[in-house]
């Protein structure tokens, strides 16, 4: 079967899975509830004990002859959910904009805002720019425009755009070349600090870069952020994450959970003393 073929059995499953399935409910709203076990005390462990009824499968990620794509189908559908880096990237000469989203991203320090993206799966137009210039924006992503943001992942060739494909619009940043997706709540212009090979232990050949990115300046579309600049509004920003496949979540509900100081805890509270007198 042909690339093009594949391409068009993929969208034809894709669409007989959708026909049944109920319509984007846009009137569901953010709401904070209780957690699962709101009286949880030190030592009462999980809060349900299915856990113990079921065995344990253990598998050797460099087994021979395990596919490393079975891997990968594993681990995105057991780190989840992930945010989406979609970022936008130009080349040196300002002749290929693109855009694209990766679901190897997090934020890993704030003092200076730093980031990472892992790009694998061979070379990408973003890798290439981002070696060119080390410049980019991290775009977050929100439902009212996720259909576009899957688009960019695209195979479409670096002199194509993918602002054109999506419709998206472009809007100037402030201190990097790359511009900001204007549909997205909150940009972060960025610049490469660091780049990490990462190799195969099996063949020595490098599967993917990993890019330190530090963040140089945020945007904040001005009814998401809160009055001290300090926050943004769930209910408003409606971030969407990813998880296996080619599944997608929406962040509708949340819970809190305090962090506890020991020294308080353990004056305070008896089944910590009882837990660490015992030992």
């Amino acid at each position: 079967m042909s690339g093009i073929d594949a391409g068009r059995a993929s969208v034809a499953r894709y669409q007989a899975a959708q026909h049944p399935r109920p319509p984007f409910d846009e009137t569901k709203e953010w709401t904070v509830s209780k957690t699962l076990k709101p009286d949880w005390k030190p030592g009462d462990g999980a809060s349900s004990t299915d856990w113990q009824t079921k065995a344990k499968i253990q598998i050797d990620p460099l087994e021979p002859g395990r596919p490393s794509f079975d891997n990968y189908k594993l681990l995105i559908s057991a780190v989840v959910p992930r945010p989406i880096g979609f970022l936008s990237t130009i080349s040196q000469d300002g002749t290929r904009k693109n855009l694209a989203p990766f679901s190897y991203f997090e934020l890993v320090a704030h003092d200076p805002p730093t980031f990472i993206v892992s790009i694998s799966g061979g070379l990408k137009d973003t890798l290439n720019n981002l070696v060119e210039t080390n410049e980019c924006v991290l775009n977050v992503v929100s439902d009212w425009f996720i259909d576009a943001v899957n688009y960019t992942a695209i195979t479409s060739p670096p002199n194509v755009s993918e602002w054109d494909l999506t419709g998206l619009h472009p809007h100037p940043a402030t201190k990097v070349r790359p511009e900001l997706v204007a549909e997205s709540a909150f940009n972060i212009e960025a610049k490469v600090v660091d780049v990490l090979d990462v190799k195969s232990p099996r063949s020595g050949a490098m599967t993917a870069k990993i890019f330190v990115l530090e963040g140089i300046h945020f945007h904040a579309r001005e009814d998401v952020i809160n009055q001290d600049k300090s926050a943004l509004d769930m209910a408003k920003l409606k971030p969407v994450g990813r998880l296996g496949g080619i599944t997608y979540c929406r962040v509708l509900d949340g819970f809190e959970i305090p962090r506890y100081d020991y020294g308080q805890q353990y004056q305070d509270e008896p089944a910590v003393r009882a837990i660490v007198d015992k030992n």
